[in-house]
């Protein structure tokens, strides 16, 4: 709604090198990434500005004489990925589980490590190859068939970084990140995006350092709009308060963060109203329990167990454009695979408990609250009441 209102009131203009950023985190629903396609598809056909679907990888380069996974992002089409369609978005988990292999923990409810990842860092990343003003990203990483990494140097710099994870264990938990590729091919921006094209803008003069847009003091401050509502002010909150000195905060420096739908007090009926005029949009119900990441740990017990009814229901079909969802993130099964693959096992670790009525082991839900994707999945073949898991699995409610 947010997006459409700014192109329809003229605030976008592509001779500046405004642009819209769909991350995709790899776990989405597939009716969202059919939406996020058409948006693409009107946005660029009708008023020429570029839309790009940018996604989390990794990559090996050379550091102090030793090998490393690094972080960084690709572009990718609107299309799934396939053989024939290599440069197309991943959709069944790939993304996502490769960021918990090269952390070799799991995001929480305290440790959003998925949001700052695959979202926020990645679009900073992006945005300054794009301010840059160039006709492509450059290639990343040494390219070769297999990794080069040493399994010793990594653990001797996992200890030295105050890991405590055993080398076997650690290991293991590399091992899917470590089979990804090893490199980043040039990417152009026009292969990915119709519109887009280097642009000319004074504002950007002198402020390219190499490669890359410098931000911050002296560099390039840009406006981000972000669509949170009126009737979401917790949210706001924490979001204004990150923006609140754009000099101090490090991570967010030349960023001015704008929040229209806030300041016009649109709340949620307002927007489902908006959709309902379109004639088309998310094909997936209003109240949002299958929007985001389908089976997200940050969606609170109500919502969870609704998403698990409706995703069982429809399992074993395949869905138009994208095949069968069994053994994706519209499946439980793999969350409960990422859970026991990723979470840390204390006893395996030689760890003590820091809280004797905690579990001794670390999912998603942490360990003090007893919750976990397997209890979920249990939970509704044997008719189990959950809601004794209300007050210590909440749902989100703030926002980077």
């Amino acid at each position: 709604m947010l997006l459409f209102t700014l192109l329809e009131n003229g605030f976008l203009q592509q001779e500046r090198g405004d642009v819209v950023v769909f991350n995709n985190t790899s776990c989405e629903h597939p009716e969202t990434y059919k939406f996020a396609a058409e948006c693409k598809r009107i946005v660029e056909s009708q008023y020429g500005i570029p839309f790009f679907f940018v996604q989390f990888q990794s990559y090996e380069d050379a550091r102090q004489g030793e090998w490393r996974r690094l972080p960084t992002y690709r572009l990718v089409n609107e299309k799934p990925w396939s053989e024939a369609n290599p440069d197309g978005f991943r959709w069944r988990g790939e993304a996502f589980e490769e960021l918990l292999s090269l952390k070799a923990y799991l995001p929480s409810q305290f440790r959003r490590v998925c949001t700052s990842s695959l979202k926020l860092e990645i679009t900073r990343q992006f945005l300054r190859d794009w301010l840059a003003s160039k006709e492509s990203i450059p290639r990343l990483g040494h390219g070769l068939q297999a990794s080069q990494v040493d399994v010793d140097e990594m653990h001797v710099r996992h200890v030295r970084s105050r890991g405590g994870v055993p080398k076997s264990i650690l290991a293991a938990k590399r091992e899917y990140v470590l089979s990804r590729p090893t490199g980043r091919p040039e990417q152009r921006y026009g292969d990915f995006s119709a519109p887009a094209r280097p642009f000319e803008n004074p504002a950007l003069s002198g402020k390219v350092f190499g490669q890359k847009a410098w931000f911050g003091t002296g560099g390039i401050e840009y406006v981000a709009f972000i669509g949170l509502r009126g009737d979401e002010q917790l949210r706001v909150a924490r979001v204004e308060a990150r923006a609140s000195d754009i000099h101090a905060n490090a991570d967010y420096k030349g960023e001015h963060v704008y929040m229209p739908l806030t300041q016009m007090h649109i709340a949620r009926e307002d927007v489902n109203r908006f959709w309902l005029q379109q004639g088309w949009g998310l094909k997936l119900a209003a109240d949002g329990a299958l929007s985001n990441c389908v089976y997200c740990f940050l969606k609170g017990v109500g919502n969870l167990k609704q998403v698990h009814g409706a995703m069982e229901t429809r399992k074993r079909r395949k869905v138009r454009g994208f095949g069968s969802t069994i053994d994706t993130p519209c499946d439980i099964e793999w969350w409960q695979r990422m859970e026991r693959t990723y979470g840390r096992d204390l006893v395996q670790e030689k760890r003590e408990r820091t809280n004797e009525n905690a579990s001794d082991f670390i999912g998603f839900f942490g360990a003090s609250s007893g919750f976990s994707y397997e209890l979920l999945a249990t939970s509704a073949g044997n008719g189990e009441d959950l809601s004794r898991f209300q007050n210590t699995v909440l749902p989100c409610d703030c926002t980077d």
